[in-house]
């Protein structure tokens, strides 16, 4: 399981966790990468992930633009599945009935579609000098999207 935290436009959070005592000492016990478009952590366990994601959550206000877990390779949810997935224990379903795509761009600005943008093409998430990534969300998350 990673937790992926994308940076705020202009934001190299990665830097900014480095140069907080308390936020690096919660990710010294975790292996991280910089990424282009923020920072991932790998995590073990669920529960884990959670409550580092608790713990940065001062953090991901102030300097991130969003945050993402990452179940399975190439498979993304929002915080709000991921939560009632623990709180639940039950398997996902699958497939996920509610899917938004998050483009993030390369300067850090993050778009949401909730329909297949048949203009993106998925080679390495790499598109139009950014990042897509398929998420799964939960059914409000994508009825508020559709709404906007």
């Amino acid at each position: 399981m990673n937790l992926l935290i994308f940076s705020r436009p202009g934001v190299r959070i990665y830097q900014e966790l480095r140069s907080s005592e308390t936020a690096w000492n919660a990710l010294r016990f975790y292996e991280h990468l910089e990424i282009p478009v923020g920072i991932i952590i790998r995590i073990s366990s669920l529960s884990a992930a959670l409550s580092l994601a608790s713990d940065l959550k001062y953090f991901v206000r102030r300097y991130g633009a969003d945050h993402l877990f990452e179940i399975t390779p190439g498979v993304y949810c929002t915080p709000a599945v991921v939560n009632s997935w623990y709180v639940t224990r039950q398997p996902l379903v699958d497939p996920w009935p509610w899917k938004i795509w998050y483009w993030v761009k390369g300067d850090g600005d993050i778009e949401k579609y909730d329909v297949y943008k048949g203009s993106f093409t998925f080679t390495d998430n790499r598109t139009m000098g950014g990042y897509v990534f398929e998420v799964h969300c939960s059914e409000e998350e994508y009825q508020v999207l559709r709404f906007l």
